[in-house]
Parts: C-alpha cells; structure tokens; sequence
C-alpha cells in the first residue's frame, strides 16, 4: 500500500512497470498497479511511502498524514485480469 496525499491509503501494490519509452524520456516515470485493478503513472520526482503488511502496526492519523506526498501520479488505464 502506499500513503496518499490525503492520507489514505492504496489497495495493496501488485506491480511497479518502468516506463521505458515515456515521452519525458527512459527511466523517468513508473506504472504502479493495484490490487483493485487501478494504476498511477508516477514521475521518478513524486515522493511516495510504502507500507508493507509485515510492517503494519496500529498508527495515528498524524502519522499517516505526516507521511502523506505533497504530489501525486496520474490516474492510467484500469487492468483487469485474464
């Protein structure tokens, strides 16, 4: 999962694609897909947190917040599985 600027958090992160060929040029954005089938383009630029299920622990809301990007990615096109 990772923190959103609002302080929410993601489904859980099932796939990070480098962008090879992105207008901006090679190795400047990534494709981060989620368990709910949605995906954000992110520039290389866009701080992000993660947070891994072994690392759970029960934290505050200002935690959460404080750990929220000021920046975010760009909705992409939604995957669905085969």
């Amino acid at each position: 999962m990772l923190v959103r600027p609002d302080g929410s958090l993601t489904a859980e992160v099932v796939h990070v694609q480098w962008m090879d060929n992105h207008p901006a040029g090679p190795d400047t954005h990534v494709t981060v897909s989620f368990a709910d089938g949605s995906n954000v383009e992110f520039a290389f630029d866009v701080p992000v947190v993660k947070v891994r299920a072994a690392d759970l622990r029960t934290v505050s809301r200002d935690e959460v917040r404080q750990a929220a990007p000021s920046g975010w990615g760009a909705d992409a096109e939604r995957w669905d599985e085969a």
